[in-house]
């Protein structure tokens, strides 16, 4: 029997999730990671709509439950830190989540929870510290492979490869070709969270202010998913070009200037969050990316034997669904491969497109549903004026009190949209 070769590029979210689909229907995984190490660090994540349906399909419910941060809702306050609104988390145990999920979690802990999935697995094999600097394909050979040089040098052909490495993927642009335009749409702005001591009086509720200013609109926040630290959350749109710069020289002494510059001064607890941000240690895991979506012609999810998944495929900056989409797209494309490869070992080239077609009509319309998103909402939701956020307080404590926080997808069509069933992945494993 010709066992199904497959290369995933990425080890975040979607591709360990796609290691364990393929594992169960007996495929030969390889999944390589640049970072040295499992990618461990980064700030909350969350799974609201399908993503929790889909948590409990993959049988880590118990798993994600043990590792949740006890938030209890998020508030706003002013600039004096009264409280001006509340939106308790949602325990339902369903889809529908408040702007606090009932499963939050750390990123490192989800990404532990996925790896553990396949862990000793005898089919699937993690190599860290590299990565592909190079691949070709042979479209047109019904039998054809993947033929990838590894950055360390080695080389190996592959039924399939699958780009999971993010939203400035380099393999995706392997895929599109060098005269292909970068798929990055950016919209001004950028979301950046650093850590800091905690201090008495630091809330365990998510904690956010509006702050006022002539400029750009920023958004100041806190949360605690650890008793000794407090992170920063920051939320900035407009543009400023010292921070442009600063984040395309990459250097970090020069991010926490700009950052510290805009915010300084601003209100509430600003000077003594970026007092830190210029001295602490614990800030330097500031880490911020700029609002951005990734926006593919219908049709170049794929290209061949190479298929885009995750935020490489469709990411949108900060949507709250990144991470259920993440785990969506991967079990949708292990599901449209099982349903071909039960019937045709080898899989062909023209089955391997076809999976992949299939995977991208199913899953597009609603992975890509909040894209384009209007700008007066974006405007309307993150006041620059006084008078604005006197408004947007308003709005929110009569949001809080119906309840309008809580909601089961980005939009009604998203939200009624069924989790799709591939009973051949799921009832078979090897």
């Amino acid at each position: 029997m010709t066992i199904l070769k497959v290369l995933i590029v990425g080890g975040g979210v979607a591709g360990p999730a796609l290691a364990y689909w393929l594992s169960r229907i007996g495929a030969e995984v390889t999944l390589v990671e640049r970072s040295s190490q499992v990618r461990a660090s980064g700030q909350q994540l969350d799974l609201r709509g399908q993503g929790v349906p889909m948590m409990k399909k993959m049988g880590i419910e118990t798993a994600v439950r043990a590792a949740v941060v006890r938030e209890p809702g998020m508030q706003l306050v002013d600039i004096n830190g009264r409280t001006k609104a509340f939106f308790p988390a949602a325990q339902t145990g369903t889809g529908k989540q408040g702007i606090t999920s009932e499963f939050e979690i750390m990123r490192g802990d989800l990404v532990r929870i996925l790896y553990g999935l396949t862990e000793g697995h005898p089919n699937v094999k993690y190599v860290f510290g590299t990565t592909v600097s190079s691949f070709t394909q042979e479209e047109t050979n019904p039998g054809g492979k993947v033929h990838v040089t590894f950055q360390d040098g080695r080389e190996e052909d592959f039924d399939i490869l699958v780009v999971a490495d993010g939203t400035g993927s380099k393999t995706r642009k392997m895929m599109l070709g060098p005269d292909a335009p970068d798929p990055r749409h950016r919209f001004g702005g950028y979301i950046g969270y650093f850590s800091i001591p905690s201090a008495p009086g630091d809330s365990d509720r998510a904690t956010f202010c509006l702050l006022p200013g002539p400029r750009v609109s920023r958004i100041v926040g806190t949360r605690k998913d650890c008793p000794d630290l407090t992170r920063i959350y920051m939320i900035l749109r407009g543009t400023v070009p010292a921070l442009d710069a600063a984040y395309k020289s990459g250097n970090l002494a020069e991010l926490k200037r700009a950052w510290a510059d805009l915010y300084q001064d601003g209100g509430w607890e600003c000077n003594r969050f970026f007092e830190a941000l210029r001295t602490a240690p614990e800030a330097d895991d500031l880490f911020c990316t700029p609002f951005e979506e990734v926006r593919l012609p219908e049709g170049s999810w794929s290209k061949g034997r190479v298929v885009l998944i995750g935020d490489a495929a469709h990411s949108a900056t900060a949507n709250g669904y990144g991470t259920t989409w993440g785990l969506i797209g991967a079990y949708i494309l292990a599901g449209e491969i099982a349903n071909l490869y039960e019937r045709d070992r080898p899989l062909s080239t023209a089955a391997v497109m076809q999976a992949a077609k299939s995977y991208e009509e199913k899953f597009r319309p609603v992975a890509t549903a909040g894209h384009g998103g209007s700008r007066l909402f974006e405007s309307l939701s993150a006041p620059r004026s006084r008078f604005g956020i006197w408004m947007m307080h308003m709005f929110a404590r009569i949001a809080s009190h119906f309840q309008l926080d809580q909601m089961g997808g980005l939009d009604s069509k998203t939200a009624k949209w069924p989790l799709p069933d591939y009973p051949k992945l799921e009832e078979y494993q090897v």
